[in-house]
């Protein structure tokens, strides 16, 4: 379990985070969401151990998440930031078996090899193994990446010790290939992994998160489940705008529908059929 105790952190003079506290478990898809500027990127730096907090702490088991070594870390948790630039040439195979580079010391194995191609299969880029990655597009580079962290955290029998941590991995991706994203993501929390996920679709992060982090101006809004966070008057709170929810026969989980001031058509339906 990763634990956030009273989360304090700035830059210079100005506090990005302030006196964050929550829960986030393994074998649930954990959503932060937040306006521009919200603090969710940092939050999730934070939770990954690469930016320190002023004040507070963040633990893995008890354990301040400062306190694990890098090669310990990253045997344990993956991360999909925003910008993964690459400096040098190098083809969609190589980059995903550089999630692999934490599990071998020189030469990777035929398991290591194994899963690189399992987690490009899964993630529908197998047909890009040979190509240059800088020449993908960028919906295409982000499922790369994706397929990078999921080949870090495999196999999936061993996930349940593990956390993911990904910064808005489909803002370049089609309606498709973001679901497969983020069904890949809760395939990985059932399985027992701790999953952070930075969106920005409400109706995504209403779809598949089993709790929801809303961020306002650095500090905690609201935490819980769906229900609990997709209110209108808490989206007011954090976005600026209205919405309408919508509870779906067939579905489990809120629709979330923008409602614009002084527009001819005004959303009314409570329920769908």
């Amino acid at each position: 379990m990763l634990e956030i105790q009273k989360l304090y952190y700035k830059i210079g003079p100005q506090p990005i985070l302030e006196d964050i506290s929550a829960c986030i478990r393994p074998g649930q898809l954990t959503v932060l969401l937040g306006a521009n500027g919200a603090g969710k990127s940092t939050l999730l730096k934070v939770l990954a151990g690469e930016n320190k907090p002023f004040r507070g702490s963040v633990t893995l088991k008890g354990r301040a998440i400062s306190s694990h070594r890098p090669q310990e870390l990253a045997l344990r948790r993956a991360v999909l930031t925003q910008q993964y630039s690459l400096s040098l040439p190098f083809r969609c195979r190589e980059v995903v078996m550089m999630g692999r580079y934490p599990h071998f010391k020189q030469t990777p194995s035929c398991s290591d090899q194994e899963l690189v191609r399992l987690a490009m299969e899964e993630m529908m880029v197998e047909q890009l193994a040979d190509r240059w990655f800088h020449t993908l597009s960028g919906g295409e580079q982000q499922r790369v990446q994706m397929a990078r962290v999921l080949a870090q955290l495999y196999p999936l029998a061993s996930v349940a010790t593990k956390f993911l941590l990904l910064d808005e991995p489909t803002s370049s991706m089609d309606c498709l290939q973001q679901q497969l994203c983020l069904r890949k993501a809760k395939e990985l929390a059932q399985a027992g992994c701790t999953v952070v996920v930075v969106l920005h679709d409400l109706n995504l992060a209403a779809q598949y998160a089993d709790q929801v982090l809303l961020l306002k101006n650095g500090k905690l809004l609201k935490a819980g489940a769906s229900a609990e966070v997709f209110q209108p008057d808490l989206i007011r709170q954090a976005y600026g705008y209205e919405v309408e929810i919508i509870y779906h026969n067939g579905v489990d989980f809120p629709i979330l529908l923008p409602v614009f001031t002084g527009s001819k058509q005004s959303v009314n339906a409570k329920k769908i059929a």
